[in-house]
């Protein structure tokens, strides 16, 4: 965890270890992470709460309006979870307390029950007979009942993804059409004289959207069949680029030829424009791959399956 956020968390009277953070504060149970690699929200702050919808909306009309910089909020199963950044980690640490106290009034003030409270259903807990359990990496108090009925429900949801049909045929037609489209504004930005992975990572996107819109089911082989059609795609796109300019070439001066003869003519013929193609080549497909790194993690947590939670 940056020194700068443990040390304010340490203040709060949190106990850090690692990239996380643990305690109570204000009458609530708090969590803290930080992932430096989150250039949106890095620290975020879960507080364990219950709440009603109704509540819930009213807490979040608060929120809103006092309009915190760098600040977002969203309700999870088990409280409220608030992502904050700032211009520097130092900064930010210099008025985490406040917003924290912020959230914390403002959880009070609606009606939010803490601690003594079991977040998901609301009955008190006994502290004696009750502990924290590990929930995507967090510690979460539960009442035993609750936690019992979340492991059934993550059972069933698991045992239904497992047997239904992964449909990799209606998955795979999603995936080419986000490939299309991103093989499109790959030859676009090349016959602009542009090498972005921007195509790619729209291709990936729309791929991912498609694959899931079509009924694909999403595992390793979703992840590797967009990737393999992404690049595919892209390294297509810059031989039909480079087959259309050495054929319009050719056109203009006069030489009637198919393009594609064209192509493998000059290819031929002409070393340097052969080195120069072969390296646009290798350059896209260096972008493509960084295009599809930087969404992979994504993927990869989209296919995540949630586990039980260990008693």
């Amino acid at each position: 965890m940056n020194k700068h956020i443990a040390a304010a968390l340490t203040q709060m009277g949190m106990s850090v270890n690692s990239n996380l953070a643990t305690g109570k504060y204000k009458g609530f149970e708090i969590n803290a992470f930080y992932s430096a690699f989150d250039n949106v929200a890095p620290t975020k702050i879960h507080i364990s709460c219950y709440t009603t919808d109704e509540q819930k909306r009213q807490i979040n009309d608060a929120l809103r309006a006092a309009a915190t910089k760098y600040t977002k909020y969203s309700f999870t199963q088990y409280g409220l979870l608030i992502g904050m950044n700032d211009l520097t980690a130092k900064r930010l640490a210099g008025r985490l307390q406040a917003l924290i106290d912020m959230a914390a009034d403002i959880l009070k003030n609606n009606g939010a029950l803490g601690e003594e409270f079991c977040p998901v259903c609301g009955k008190p807990l006994n502290t004696s007979e009750h502990k924290a359990y590990t929930i995507d990496g967090i510690q979460i108090t539960l009442d035993s009942d609750c936690l019992n009925s979340i492991n059934k429900k993550i059972e069933a949801e698991n045992a239904d993804f497992y047997s239904a049909p992964n449909n990799y045929l209606k998955g795979f037609c999603g995936a080419l059409i986000g490939a299309i489209v991103g093989a499109g504004v790959c030859f676009g930005l090349y016959m602009a004289g542009y090498i972005a992975s921007l195509a790619a990572i729209l291709s990936v996107i729309l791929g991912w959207w498609l694959y899931k819109k079509f009924g694909g089911k999403q595992n390793w082989v979703m992840i590797v069949m967009i990737a393999v059609v992404t690049l595919a795609a892209m390294i297509a796109s810059i031989y039909v680029a480079a087959i259309v300019v050495v054929g319009n070439a050719y056109a203009e001066l006069g030489v009637p030829m198919p393009y594609l003869d064209a192509f493998k003519l000059e290819m031929s013929l002409n070393e340097e424009l052969a080195g120069a193609f072969y390296s646009d080549l290798a350059m896209v497909a260096l972008f493509t791959l960084l295009g599809i790194g930087c969404m992979i993690f994504t993927l990869i947590k989209s296919i995540k399956r949630p586990s039980v939670i260990n008693k």
